[in-house]
């Protein structure tokens, strides 16, 4: 058996633009969701502007709004780079509670959402990570016969 680990940040320069399609990526785990940094003078003058600008949405100002949606675009944008096309897979590991609110599931597309599943012990998850890999090793082995 061959493989390697890729470790990178998110929006860090060394994977941009880099797709890990097929064979070249089968998971994508999210330490920790990536939130920019507030303290940065160009979001703190955004915020300030759409929050003097706009409503409140959901109870939530447009500044924090911008920042939850600057962080799902990331997430969204790392777990593009292993799942390229409609016969491509990969798991997804979200590892951060934080993943669980109603609030951040309904920033992934659909089709994740719609295949997440929430498992707060390590052997659960293991397991439905094994199963999920077998699976779909099985199925492309009967694809390709």
């Amino acid at each position: 058996m061959t493989g390697a680990l890729l470790f990178s940040v998110v929006g860090g320069k060394m994977s941009e633009g880099i797709n890990f399609s097929d064979d070249l990526g089968r998971s994508v785990i999210m330490v920790g969701m990536p939130y920019p940094n507030i303290k940065s003078p160009e979001l703190q003058e955004k915020m300030a502007y759409l929050d003097k600008t706009m409503p409140k949405s959901a109870g939530q100002s447009p500044g924090n709004l911008l920042i939850e949606n600057l962080c799902m675009k990331a997430v969204n944008q790392s777990i593009g780079r292993a799942i390229r096309h409609q016969e491509d897979f990969a798991s997804i590991v979200f590892l951060d509670h934080r993943y669980t609110r109603p609030a951040v599931l309904n920033k992934l597309p659909q089709w994740i959402k719609s295949r997440t599943q929430i498992k707060d012990r390590f052997g659960p998850a293991f397991a439905a990570l094994r199963k999920f890999h077998w699976e779909k090793k099985s199925n492309s082995k009967s694809v390709s016969l």
